[in-house]
């Protein structure tokens, strides 16, 4: 539309007086100039035919068009598009609160690794859980599937090196002491009436490592499972796991998993819910079931499934809080676990939500009301954060804790067997007695209260025996021996370095007091990861400690019914077809996006208000379908209305009558706008001796060759080229449409011209076209410029005003007296940032303005440039400064190297040459700052 039409051809010598200044324009200069101001008045007369069309036909388009695009547009309510809108509308929440009382333990590789590696060792599993009910956890939630039976083993590392330890020991001590029984009958020095004593002693020490000896072989092998059983039984509240067989998951044929008869009583009896339902058709009726294996099961607290399937684009947004097996109700296992400590609320289920009925949160009893999605699931609002920024905790602390202190047992036992307790005084048992007696009451499964008294007595007495005056006691006693004081001092401080450890673990997990703790793999060995709408790697444990932190906090999401999105898209459609169908298309443009935004911003503020989902996907498509086929049939129309007009009023009436009536006056009004800019002069050196030797046409064919390749560079780099002087172009960018990177956009400019440059002038010599060769010099500045329509009422150019547009007009003369190709301004430099490599020249005052500006000499692109270049660059600002600092000797010389390792480079050498200048007549004040005095 805005091709050159109807320009008459120019003669020789007319294009010969043009390029002297003094004529008229060649077609391409022509129609570059007027490019951008016809695209503009053609945009405009578009405009007002369209009014004039509108106008004929009164603003009327037929309804069907809403009705045709809403039903084009109808399969989207039964696709998932809805989600991934609903993903962004879910960053303008605000992040889920998350609670003290909810906390994930990771299973990570450092656990796995430090507790004997893959797979976990359930017996490891076991302690961790007791350790956890005496740090005070109110819920212990495994996230883990115990399916399979473990077979009782043998362990190598424990036989290998602690049993061996025990044997060497046990038999070490009777063997000392009997020796000394020994050597003192035969000196003598037993008196008659002690050997009835030392016989007891001895008898005693036997049994001591005898019994240590029966402790260690229990451990050679191990029911693992049945550890693991009394465990869970023993700490009250640990929770396991279900897994959830659904029909569509079982190949044809394949058998269904069930439990068997004892396992599935147990289900029944105690792990279902008793769940009130009330015309419920939405819980989904599993086929199978896959509990763990009964021996855990049945010592468990509890169990609730762990089905999380993803949506069919693979993002988990939404978890089953029941399930229906054999028509009993299952809890998801985050509602279970957490089921305890809301204080056991009774269940009330419907198709539109899940009510805990008076469920306890921090001491007052309420209604919990969960809403369920149009499918009966629940939308889990995630926190816009990552998984590892949640309160995480290592089980690795817990498993240290646990292997350090049956290492500070094993120290205990060897004290005992010593003697050391012997020196006790405190009322109640020693350490080593209250260690024992709280084996014995775990292993008896007795009262937790009563274990957990015991061993905060176990605890205590053990620092007062290791800190206290006991040492000094035992060291007295032995103070002429000169071997047992080492082995004394040596024991005492691996115990205490032990149990400070073990304070340390305790003090950093004193938060765990009466909380849900949900025990996961983030291991590499285990994968259990999935995608969330905020992380695409993350660990599915986390899962339970958002849907925990909802039941806490009650901030819940859910959707609407789809109704309400099938109104929404008749409703926008059909009033945005009446909107744009009654307005000219400079107008009706805006209103349809406005419409559009409006729909968009409305569903999204009733998101956050109501936290309810409206399907946004239909009602959009909708409309926005619509409101493309309103401007189609607009635009259609424009086009009959503008030949209607030339047929009906071209014969009747002049073009400048036309003109005026279809114009828009005010796009033609004098004046601009004031904005950041960046402007590019160039100019070819000494184009008049070069265009002295050509004959007119000649000079038109050279100058066309190189305007048209120079041009097409900038246009490509989406700058506006202002005019033509003679050989020279004006062009600036960041207007008409403004781009935050002008700048940029600028200097791939300059470098894309002087690379066609050089292929211009092989294709010059090649083809005769000039004399000697071109070459380019070019300024570039960035500033506040004015830019729009100016000139007189009747003839206005589209072009630019300002004193940084002078400046980059002096930058491309200053190239002469630096012998550059591309200055650019600091300012241009700054805001082009680091993808550019420049050269720092003088800080120079320019003639006609007077602030000082920093010069550089654009050289390329950062990522094209050698090792080699960087380091003449350096070398460069090194004399650079040496010379602006007034070191004219030293830079002198430096800038001498560079000449020498670069003879081409004449910027070099005319700095050397000011150099001794300066050192022959120096400048007298010296500021660092050039004032130019040459255009």
């Amino acid at each position: 539309m805005c091709a050159a039409q109807g320009i008459a051809a120019e003669s020789p010598q007319e294009a010969h007086w043009r390029f002297r200044g003094l004529g008229a324009e060649s077609p391409v200069l022509r129609f570059s100039r007027a490019k951008t101001a016809k695209c503009a008045q053609i945009l405009i007369v578009e405009d007002a035919f369209l009014k004039l069309n509108i106008a004929a036909n009164g603003g009327k388009r037929p309804l069907v068009i809403p009705l045709v695009c809403f039903t084009l547009t109808l399969p989207l309510l039964f696709t998932p598009a809805d989600n991934k809108i609903y993903d962004l509308f879910l960053r303008a929440l605000p992040s889920l609160t998350e609670h003290e009382q909810v906390y994930v333990l990771t299973l990570d590789d450092d656990s796995i690794s430090y507790a004997g590696g893959f797979p976990f060792r359930r017996e490891v599993m076991a302690d961790v859980v007791v350790l956890l009910r005496e740090l005070g956890a109110g819920s212990i939630t495994i996230d883990l599937n115990y399916l399979d039976e473990s077979p009782e083993r043998l362990d190598r590392e424990y036989a290998g090196e602690v049993f061996s330890r025990y044997l060497d020991a046990g038999f070490t001590r009777i063997n000392e002491t009997a020796a000394r029984l020994i050597d003192g009958l035969s000196a003598g020095s037993i008196r008659r009436g002690e050997n009835e004593i030392y016989r007891s002693e001895f008898l005693a020490l036997n049994g001591a490592v005898r019994l240590e000896l029966e402790q260690s072989l229990e451990y050679l092998t191990r029911n693992v499972d049945e550890y693991f059983a009394r465990a869970l039984a023993f700490s009250g509240c640990s929770w396991l796991t279900l897994t959830m067989i659904g029909r569509e998951h079982v190949l044809s044929g394949a058998r269904i998993p069930e439990p068997d008869g004892a396992a599935l009583a147990l289900l029944e009896s105690r792990f279902a819910l008793n769940v009130k339902a009330a015309a419920d058709k939405k819980t989904p009726e599993m086929a199978g079931l896959m509990p763990a294996i009964y021996k855990l099961l049945r010592r468990a607290a509890g169990a609730g499934f762990v089905n999380a399937a993803a949506d069919p684009d693979g993002i988990r947004r939404r978890i089953d809080l029941l399930a229906r097996y054999r028509g009993n109700y299952y809890g998801h296992l985050a509602l279970t676990g957490m089921r305890g400590l809301l204080g056991n609320p009774d269940i009330e289920v419907s198709d539109g939500e899940i009510v805990l009925k008076n469920a306890r949160i921090n001491g007052t009893a309420k209604n919990i009301r969960i809403p369920r999605t149009e499918d009966g699931s629940i939308l889990l609002k995630w926190p816009k954060k990552s998984f590892y920024d949640y309160r995480l905790i290592s089980l690795l602390e817990l498993i240290q804790h646990t292997i350090i202190e049956k290492v500070f047992a094993e120290n205990l036992g060897l004290m005992n067997s010593s003697g050391f307790f012997t020196v006790w005084e405190k009322d109640g048992q020693n350490p080593w007695e209250l260690f024992n007696l709280a084996e014995s009451l775990r292993a008896e499964g007795a009262g937790i209260e009563s274990w957990l008294e015991v061993r905060k007595n176990f605890f205590e007495a053990a620092g007062d025996f290791l800190e206290g005056p006991y040492r000094g006691r035992i060291l007295e006693m032995v103070k002429g021996d000169t071997e047992t004081p080492v082995y004394v001092e040596e024991l005492f401080l691996a115990a205490r370095q032990q149990l400070q450890r073990m304070r340390d673990i305790r003090a950093g997990l004193a938060g765990l007091d009466g909380t849900f703790c949900v025990i996961g793999a983030d291991a590499t060995s285990m994968t259990d990861n999935g995608i969330t709408p905020f992380e695409e790697n993350y660990p599915n444990v986390g899962i339970y400690a958002v849907m925990a932190n909802m039941l806490l906090s009650q901030e819940f999401l859910d959707d609407a019914p789809l109704p309400v999105s099938v109104f929404l898209a008749l409703v926008f459609s059909f009033g945005i077809a009446l909107l744009t169908g009654r307005l000219a298309t400079g107008k009706s443009i805006p209103a349809g996006a406005c419409a559009l935004a409006l729909l968009s911003g409305l569903s999204l503020l009733y998101f956050y208000g109501t936290k309810q989902y409206v399907g946004l996907a239909l009602p959009l498509a909708s409309s926005s379908l619509t409101f493309l086929a309103v401007l189609v049939i607009n635009f259609l129309g424009t086009s009959r209305a503008k030949t209607f007009l030339h047929m009906a009023f071209s014969r009747y009436l002049s073009p400048v009558i036309i003109g005026e009536i279809i114009a828009n006056p005010d796009k033609l009004n004098l004046g601009g706008e004031k904005r950041e800019m960046t402007a590019l002069f160039t100019d070819i050196q000494g184009f008049s001796g070069i265009s002295e030797q050509l004959d007119p046409v000649q000079l038109v064919r050279l100058l066309n060759r190189y305007l048209t390749a120079m041009s097409n560079i900038i246009m490509e780099k989406l700058g506006t080229i202002d005019k033509y002087e003679g050989d020279a172009i004006i062009a600036f960018f960041g207007a008409p449409v403004y781009r935050g990177d002008h700048a940029a956009l600028v200097c791939r400019s300059a470098l894309g011209i002087k690379k066609a440059e050089q292929e211009l002038n092989a294709l010059i010599i090649k083809e005769n076209l000039s004399p000697s060769p071109l070459f380019t010099r070019i300024g570039i500045n960035t500033g506040e410029m004015v830019v729009g329509n100016m000139g007189a009422e009747n003839k206005m150019d589209y072009t630019i005003m300002g004193s940084a547009v002078n400046l980059a007009s002096r930058l491309e003369g200053v190239n002469k007296q630096y012998h550059t190709g591309i200055l650019i301004s600091e300012y241009t430099k700054e805001k082009a940032g680091d993808e550019f490599i420049c050269r720092g020249l003088d800080r120079v005052r320019v003639v006609g303005i007077k602030a000082p500006v920093r010069l550089y000499e654009l050289l390329g692109l950062r990522d094209e440039t050698g090792k080699e270049t960087a380091q003449y660059l350096a070398a460069w600002e090194k004399a650079l400064g040496l010379f602006e600092k007034g070191s004219f000797e030293m830079a002198e010389k430096l800038f001498r190297v560079l000449t020498e390792k670069a003879p081409q480079d004449r910027t070099a050498l005319r700095y050397a040459q000011r150099c001794r200048e300066y050192i022959s007549s120096p400048p007298g004040v010296w500021d660092g700052i050039i004032n130019l005095t040459e255009k």
